[in-house]
């Protein structure tokens, strides 16, 4: 009987967009929830420093080099196929990262769980765009940004849970019966229908170009602090920099510019970035996932070594960040309704700035779990105030037949964020750890590391209100009817 009910709700808009949300929530969940495992993970399998950072970031390395590509392939393959073939990839392996038994196999399991789930990502935006009318899209994309974000914030808190009751393994043995349940779902309740323009070609060339150029931009920034930003290896005994990666993953990326606006049939068509609201939003959207990462990792780190929380006592800290992103969402929608998402946002984006300066500024040796509970759940509630605003935005005026370019590059930004706010924090914490050591206690120079970290996150913050600010009232402005002349008013003059 329930298998009956779900199959009559096969093309439902509400129910396509809750079986791909799940599928949503779960991809995002896994880039956050490992982190505050990495104690555990580190003891359980003699990982170094570098290795526990890579089981974090291979994860994100995989979105960040493969959505735009996945992106462009649900054109080709229609969304529902890649959606399906990424949830079953994705499966597989968290069951291989469930019996990890050496750092790098986990770290090859996370990175193949990583194109799974950059398989999965542009999918489920591209599809509720199809199967939503245009006048109701903007609650549909609203509903998908705030599962981004609470599924980035819930991560540290049921991690925590799993890791203290079941040990980290249990992390990805969450995973199985979810993706299960998803394909199953998606089976019955997606149709077949929902497909994309099936007559494209897969730009091959510029799949290339755009692989290889965020490859070589993301080992740097994961990298670099390992090799001490200097010489990776030497060829032809000229030796081969960190800097001189970036820089050729730098080149790549014009070089792909270049050739996506030549192009017949482009990965990313340049005219998406046009639209000067999209490309704010998905840049605001880069910042943000920045400092949401930042917060998570920064805050994991501090409760469970400088204030020596359990795992399972650093997630429940954190709980009012998922509890105020969650009980934000309804709260956010009505406003968004009421005063525009223009105004949502901005005042979202000052808000979130001003929780995580409070948070930074308590983040000291000796702060009680209590303390922190206020300004985290004003983050979690200012950012859902930001997600859903800046989604509906970013998709307001994005063509049908380029929904699925539009959500690839979308979400790639935002895995840049992302990935950015990783490779950052490591090397921010550990240069600011090291010049505090030589004269404090590692307390006291691990809370300065935070704040130094977390202060840097409002300012970028900050930047993006202005620059929301300073689209909506241009938007504003040409809209306006321009003035009419003295002729245009009398005729006969």
């Amino acid at each position: 009987m329930g298998t009956r009910r779900l199959a009559a709700l096969r093309g439902n808009p509400w129910a396509v967009m809750t079986t791909t949300c799940l599928g949503y929530f779960i991809t995002i969940l896994n880039s956050t929830s490992v982190s505050i495992a990495v104690p555990e993970i580190q003891a359980g399998l003699g990982a170094s420093l570098s290795e526990v950072l890579w089981v974090v970031g291979g994860y994100v390395l995989a979105l960040a080099v493969l959505t735009v590509t996945a992106g462009r392939l649900g054109d080709v393959a229609g969304p529902r196929t890649v959606f399906l073939t990424g949830m079953a990839v994705f499966t597989v392996a968290s069951t291989l990262c469930g019996f990890a038994q050496t750092p790098w196999q986990l770290i090859g399991a996370r990175l193949l769980q990583g194109v799974g789930a950059a398989l999965i990502i542009p999918q489920t935006l591209t599809m509720m765009t199809l199967v939503f009318p245009p006048e109701r899209r903007g609650r549909a994309s609203a509903v998908w940004g705030v599962t981004a974000g609470l599924a980035g914030v819930a991560g540290p808190t049921l991690g925590g849970l799993l890791v203290s009751t079941a040990g980290w393994r249990s992390i990805f043995a969450m995973n199985l019966p979810v993706g299960v349940l998803i394909v199953v779902l998606t089976l019955l309740v997606v149709p077949p229908a929902v497909t994309g323009q099936a007559a494209r070609r897969l730009n091959a060339a510029g799949a290339t170009l755009a692989g290889v150029g965020l490859g070589a931009i993301t080992f740097g920034l994961l990298e670099g602090r390992h090799y001490g930003w200097g010489t990776v290896a030497s060829v032809a005994d000229v030796p081969v920099t960190v800097p001189m990666v970036i820089g050729l993953g730098l080149l790549l990326l014009a070089g792909f510019v270049v050739h996506q606006h030549r192009a017949r049939e482009p990965l990313v068509p340049t005219r998406l970035f046009a639209d000067r609201t999209f490309t704010l939003m998905t840049a605001s959207m880069a910042i943000v996932s920045m400092c949401v990462i930042t917060l998570s990792l920064t805050m994991t780190l501090f409760l469970q070594t400088v204030l020596g929380m359990p795992a399972a006592q650093a997630g429940l800290t954190l709980a009012p960040w998922a509890l105020g992103m969650t009980f934000g969402f309804p709260v956010t929608a009505r406003l968004t309704e009421r005063y525009g998402g223009e105004r949502v946002l901005l005042g979202g984006l000052l808000v979130y700035a001003a929780a995580l300066a409070a948070v930074a500024l308590l983040s000291r040796p000796g702060v009680a779990g209590y303390a922190l509970v206020a300004p985290l759940a004003i983050a979690g509630l200012s950012q859902s105030a930001a997600f859903g605003p800046i989604t509906s935005l970013a998709m307001r005026d994005v063509r049908p037949d380029l929904a699925g370019a539009a959500s690839g590059v979308f979400n790639t930004i935002r895995q840049t964020g992302t990935l950015f706010g990783i490779s950052v924090l490591g090397t921010v914490l550990q240069a600011r750890l090291d010049a505090g050591l030589a004269s404090t206690s590692y307390g006291t120079a691990f809370g300065a590391a935070v704040r130094f970290t977390l202060l840097v996150c409002a300012a970028s913050v900050l930047l993006a209100a202005l620059a929301s600010c300073l689209n909506a009232r241009s938007r504003r402005v040409s809209r306006e009817p321009a003035p009419r002349s003295d002729a245009s008013r009398s005729p006969s003059a």
